[in-house]
């Protein structure tokens, strides 16, 4: 019994994040304590205005390394383990993506690519001129539910889609109840 109890805590106190907005936020912890990614605000002083950056600090040991620039804004959601983050990059008023980090590894994978390579070339993605990929929550520490929407040529009253992609490269459509009305 006490196995249990303690087993439950463990599960209720390992949540994952609610996304994080940046800029507007100064940092975004991850659930278990281990890690922070920390905004840095664009140099005024450079010539062409600076770029917003996000990096990853440890907190055992208060190192830092460089995660991504950005132009617009960017929303960071964290893992429930906090191996992995994923960022939904608004890049321009046409377009967001998302890239996935890893805590203790450098590189990202970006989930355009990822959804291209696993399911070929969607009609929506390429037919349409405003397109938004963004991360919506992790369903378990290894799956990330996104959501592409957006509206064109092909689509001009809209298109609204979920996806699960496993960490790994492995996308399917979302089914049933989860998807948008």
């Amino acid at each position: 019994m006490r196995v249990f109890a303690l087993l439950l805590w463990a599960a209720a106190s390992v949540r994952a994040s609610d996304p994080v907005a940046f800029p507007g936020a100064a940092e975004a912890k991850d659930p278990t304590g281990r890690f922070t990614v920390v905004y840095v605000a664009p140099d005024a002083k450079a010539v062409d205005g600076g770029q917003h950056e996000l990096r990853l600090r440890v907190e055992k040991s208060g190192a830092a390394r460089h995660l991504m620039f950005f132009g617009r804004s960017a929303a960071v959601l964290w893992a429930p383990d906090g191996n992995a983050l994923a960022v939904t990059d608004r890049r321009g008023s046409d377009t967001w993506t998302v890239l996935v980090f890893f805590s203790e590894k450098p590189g990202e994978t970006n989930l355009d690519a990822e959804l291209a390579r696993s399911l070929g070339p969607l009609p929506e993605r390429t037919g349409n001129h405003h397109v938004y990929l963004e991360a919506v929550r992790w369903l378990t520490a290894k799956t990330l539910r996104v959501r592409l929407r957006g509206y064109g040529d092909r689509d001009p009253q809209g298109f609204d889609e979920l996806f699960d992609y496993e960490l790994g490269g492995r996308f399917r459509r979302a089914t049933g109840l989860d998807r948008p009305r």
